[in-house]
């Protein structure tokens, strides 16, 4: 009664590591840049390992005790793999810099080291004649812990899985291709094999439990400074969120957000948006229908700009500021601006049609482009995003001028001209905008012919 529980939560346990969760670009790019700073180190703590373990090597042979062929035979090929390890910890090191084969390179490399330990096993038990069951004397089987200790610097459940599992398979095909030697063969051959119990031996067997140890430490460490920058970076976004628009928060860094603190000036396409005689509405309707009215507005408005990668600065009431060109500018920020325009107008037009209301909604939508101050603002207690500047006035103004130019969109010629769509619009009539100095040019969409 109690095997059967206890299966079936073993399997939904493999089945989840299986699983791939969905993620954010936040995450990916964390989880990404962690891959490649695990190669780094994992390439460096091979060179390491193979520097030490080659100086303990040498330091064994120029000690003139060791005399035995086998014993030779075992540190040349020792020296060599070696040397193949370190190569190959340096090629990591520089295909991780270069961020070349990020993702296949972790299983490509424990592939490597598969072969080469077990092939040097495979060359000690076959071509010296030594039997299977004696495996655990190879200098070999004592560099297994530290690779597989290696591997888990990549935290790859699979992978770690997946090279377990090759050395199992492999020295169980060694250890038991041959039948089990006599007592009186087993003594003959141990007799022969005095020299991988001397006190150098075992000094190289200390040594690779001390590599062992030290990549391990870099596992821990690797680990907890994956958990420090995971929690330093949730808190950051949590903070964040508080005051930033949200689709701002995921994509800063400590770094750009620390830019934002100190305040920039950077070019900026801003759309004002705001809804004709929304007094009227919140006159007739009762206090539910309203916040339903204006959730849905605010609904039409968020689709409009995330189709067009534009930024909700904020929503102020009936209304709303969208950027373009935060945090880092594009060359098509300002066509993006006027393409959103119109695609909030037809999101518009159909919510009248489907709701039929009476009188319809109407928005009027202002776009300008200028630079602006960007910036975090305020003490810690209550800190606001914002843009600062003329231009922003002048981006108000204009939505109010869509009322005395009768025209739910206008954009100022700065705009039109960044986007390059000259022939698209029109000089449009307009009174002078309040509160700006210099003389703005407003223009209309010029209506569409019928193809």
């Amino acid at each position: 009664m109690i095997v059967r529980p206890r299966l079936s939560s073993a399997l939904t346990s493999i089945r989840q590591l299986r699983s791939k969760y969905l993620i954010s670009d936040a995450t990916e790019r964390l989880i990404r840049e962690a891959d490649v700073a695990a190669l780094k180190r994992a390439g460096q703590a091979r060179i390491a390992i193979a520097a030490i373990l080659f100086m303990g090597l040498v330091t064994v042979q120029l000690s003139d005790t060791i005399t035995s062929p086998f014993a030779l035979k075992q540190i040349h090929g020792a020296e060599v793999a070696l040397f193949v390890f370190g190569a190959v910890g340096w090629v990591m090191v520089w295909m991780a810099s270069r961020r070349i084969l990020v993702d296949a390179l972790p299983t490509v490399i424990a592939v490597l080291d598969a072969l080469l330990i077990l092939g040097n096993l495979a060359f000690n038990h076959w071509s010296l004649g030594i039997p299977g069951s004696l495996f655990a004397m190879y200098p070999a089987v004592w560099v297994m812990p530290v690779i597989m200790a290696a591997t888990a610097i990549y935290y790859q459940p699979r992978l770690q899985a997946f090279v377990g599992l090759v050395y199992v398979v492999g020295l169980s095909i060694i250890a038991f291709s041959d039948p089990q030697p006599s007592p009186e063969e087993f003594s003959r051959i141990i007799g022969g094999m005095w020299s991988a119990f001397t006190w150098q031996s075992n000094m190289m067997r200390i040594v690779t439990v001390l590599t062992a140890s030290l990549v391990l430490f870099l596992v821990v460490r690797q680990g907890r400074l994956i958990l420090e920058r995971a929690v330093r970076e949730t808190t950051l976004r949590l903070n964040l969120t508080r005051y930033l628009p949200r689709e701002l928060a995921p994509i800063l860094s400590e770094r750009s957000f620390e830019s934002l603190r100190t305040g920039r000036r950077i070019p900026v396409t801003l759309m004002f948006v705001d809804i004709r005689a929304s007094s009227s509405f919140g006159e007739t309707m009762d206090p539910t229908r309203l916040a339903i009215f204006i959730t849905s507005f605010r609904r039409r408005v968020l689709q409009a700009a995330a189709q067009h990668g534009g930024l909700i600065d904020k929503f102020t009431g009936d209304g709303a500021l969208i950027l373009f060109g935060v945090p880092t500018e594009k060359p098509d920020d300002t066509a993006r601006a006027l393409a959103c325009g119109r695609r909030l107008l037809a999101l518009i037009e159909r919510w009248n049609a489907k709701r039929g209301f009476n009188p319809p909604v109407r928005i009027g939508i202002g776009i300008h482009r200028g630079e602006v101050f960007c910036g975090v603002v305020g003490d810690e207690d209550r800190l606001e995003f914002t843009v600062l500047g003329e231009t922003v006035n002048t981006a108000a103004r204009i939505e109010q001028a869509t009322k005395s130019a009768d025209c739910d969109l206008l954009a100022s010629w700065d705009a039109i001209e960044a986007a390059g769509e000259d022939g698209l619009w029109a000089p449009a009539e307009h009174e002078p905008l309040r509160g700006v100095t210099r003389k703005i040019v407003l223009m209309r969409p010029q209506p569409q012919k019928a193809a």
